[in-house]
């Protein structure tokens, strides 16, 4: 192969390594946010079922209440009983604690019906604590992997940069500045394979002979389609 093509299709794979580390690391914020919207979710089921079981427990309280002031009533009433003169005093004064006893009841009965939501709340509200704290271990974990990575990339991307301005010195300026150009046109591929008579970025079928004379690598070739530069390269059957 040409000495410059084959520098220019070293340094393609530099860069084409490069993009993808930089790709990967412009990434990392937004998996970094989901890790913390993950947390905030499991966090926010726990804070909704404690405030819950806080307006459970305040309901409770005001039936309680209830019950109290119903007590006090039927205390009263029964105070009164000694003071009744007249058969219709005492039926109209049964019929006042009969009342205030089916009140009382129906205010047990919500009282019964709150235990029993505050049962399910609470079991919910172990759930929802055991997903947060599992959400907090996998997050640290995955944050750690993260950071990781990050290390890695950054010193894998210094290698490749490292390794590209020792890459750079053996390739013609003016052609150093065509690729340069064409990295910057065409998304980062600007040196491309042809299989087949087509070139494998733009996949468009070359010209008979522009495809034999980048059989031969032995020159600077570009895509008549896409302007890439081009060079050929075996298929291995599979």
């Amino acid at each position: 192969m040409n000495p410059t093509l084959a520098a220019l299709v070293a340094l393609q794979a530099l860069d084409t390594a490069a993009d993808a580390a930089r790709r990967r690391l412009a990434d990392l914020p937004a998996a970094e946010r989901e890790i913390e919207a993950t947390v905030a979710r499991a966090q926010a089921d726990v804070d909704a079922c404690r405030t819950e079981l806080a307006e459970n427990q305040a309901a409770r309280r005001a039936f309680e209440k209830d019950v109290a002031a119903i007590d006090t009533r039927l205390a009263r009433f029964d105070d009164h009983k000694a003071a009744v003169k007249t058969n219709q005093e005492y039926t109209a004064l049964l019929h006042e604690i009969a009342g205030a006893k089916a009140e009382k009841d129906a205010v047990e009965e919500q009282i019964l019906m709150k235990l029993e939501e505050a049962d399910a709340i609470t079991a919910r509200l172990k759930a929802a604590d055991a997903a947060l704290a599992g959400a907090k271990r996998d997050a640290d974990t995955a944050r750690q992997a993260l950071a990781s990575e990050r290390q890695a990339l950054d010193a894998e991307l210094a290698r490749l940069e490292d390794e590209r301005r020792g890459a750079v010195t053996s390739v013609e300026a003016a052609t150093l500045a065509r690729y340069e150009q064409l990295l910057k046109q065409r998304r980062m591929i600007a040196v491309a394979v042809v299989h087949a008579e087509v070139c494998e970025a733009c996949h468009v079928r070359l010209r008979p002979a522009i495809a034999q004379q980048v059989r031969r690598n032995d020159s600077i070739v570009q895509c008549d389609s896409c302007q890439r530069i081009l060079y050929f390269e075996a298929k291995v059957a599979s």
